[in-house]
This record gives C-alpha cells, sequence and structure tokens, in this order.
C-alpha cells in the first residue's frame, strides 16, 4: 500500500465525493480496519460500502509497520445498513468494527474551538517522548486533534530520530490563565531535556480544514 502512505506513514485523508438522494434515508457507520498491509485493502473495504448501496465521505488510512489501517465515515441506504457489516467482515485478511454515528451534516461541533495550533517535533527517539508532550498538551487543557508520528533514520550516523505533526485546540470559552506563549515556554524546556525541537506555531481556526485538504492532494 506503498501509494496510500506518505513519506512519513501519516495518515492521509482517503476523501470521495457523496451524491446522495435526498429522497432515499441514509445510515451513517464509521468503519474501522485493520490488517496485514496487501495490495487492495482499501479498495475491497470500499467495494463492501458500494455493495450495500453506500459511499465513503472522511476517511484517514495509513501503514503501521507491517499493518494497515484505515477508519472510513460511510453514509448507506437505511435499508441496506445491515448488509454493510456482514459486507466488510467477508474482506479477507482484515479485522474490522462497524459503527452506527450521527448524520456528520447534522451535527453541531461542540464545543466550539477558541484556539487552533499546529505541532512539531523533530529530535532524537525516546522512551516516552509522546506521553511527556501531550501531558504539558492536557496540563493546558489542550486537546490533539490530530497527531502523526514516526521514525527515521538520522541522514548521517546511525542514530534514529522521532518526528511529531499535528494539530492541537482549545475549546471555548478559553480559561483567563490560558496563554500559547506558557505552553511553548514548558514545551522548550521538555525540549531541552529530550534533546528535541518542539514548535507550536499560532494557527487561524480554518487551518483544521486546511491541514485536512492539504492531507487529500497526496492520495
Amino acid at each position: 500500500m506503498a501509494s496510500l502512505a506518505r513519506t512519513r506513514l501519516s495518515a492521509p485523508s482517503l476523501r470521495a465525493s457523496r451524491l446522495l438522494s435526498t429522497a432515499t434515508p441514509y445510515s451513517h457507520m464509521i468503519i474501522n480496519a485493520v490488517g496485514p498491509d496487501r495490495p487492495g485493502i482499501v479498495a475491497d473495504l470500499t467495494k463492501a460500502v458500494t455493495d450495500a448501496g453506500g459511499s465513503v465521505g472522511d476517511s484517514r488510512a495509513g501503514r503501521l509497520g507491517g499493518h494497515f489501517s484505515v477508519m472510513m465515515l460511510v453514509s448507506v441506504p437505511s435499508g441496506s445498513a445491515a448488509d454493510l457489516g456482514p459486507n466488510v467482515g467477508a474482506v479477507a485478511g482484515v479485522d474490522a468494527s462497524v459503527y452506527d454515528t450521527s448524520d456528520p451534516d447534522a451535527v453541531e461541533v461542540q464545543p466550539q474551538v477558541g484556539y487552533t495550533g499546529s505541532l512539531s517535533l523533530e529530535g532524537a527517539d525516546g522512551l516516552g517522548i509522546v506521553h511527556e508532550i501531550t501531558s504539558v498538551l492536557a496540563a493546558h487543557g489542550m486537546s490533539v486533534d490530530r497527531l502523526d508520528t514516526g521514525r527515521e533514520g538520522a541522514p548521517f550516523g546511525g542514530s534514529t530520530l522521532f518526528y511529531m505533526n499535528g494539530v492541537v485546540t482549545v475549546p471555548l470559552p478559553l480559561a483567563q490563565k490560558f496563554s500559547p506563549d506558557a505552553v511553548r515556554e514548558d514545551l522548550d524546556a521538555l525540549a531541552d531535556s529530550m534533546n528535541c525541537n518542539i514548535t507550536v506555531e499560532d494557527s487561524p481556526l480554518p487551518f483544521l480544514q486546511r491541514f485536512v485538504d492539504r492531507s487529500s492532494v497526496n492520495t
């Protein structure tokens, strides 16, 4: 599945247009599937959706080690929704679950986002690095909306580098004491102790959608 994995094994968005009849009632479901990487996993899963009369909306997919993982938000005519589970379960070599969810076009996201930032890290790999960073973020009331991590060999020498890229948010209302600069100060101190570079850059709120849209270009 190399064609679906970006250079750093991130999880690109596999967007598909949905042309759904407003006269037909639809059920909305999330498919979560993982299995040993092989050509055709996405084709087989999307065929299962198509065979049930449905279509794929938002999705995330990526290769993790020797496995491939995909999450898809799908819409299926309510009359054939019961067929989706068996169709997905019949895909060879894939362990999949199907969950009911609400119509994504009818859900008002709560709480509203008051701050969005882009997070990045690159440096020496170390035990507990993801836990340490996310603990700092949580202490400042920040949520991780998107996170890609991985390891790669250093350009010179035999050491291993760790990288992290993501989107962090804080819901409204913002706490009076919330300060992006205070977050950066704590992350700088952590970066010094862990021999890495960590940045959080303020982003306009539409950045989250642009982050997803840029990912879809790589599919």
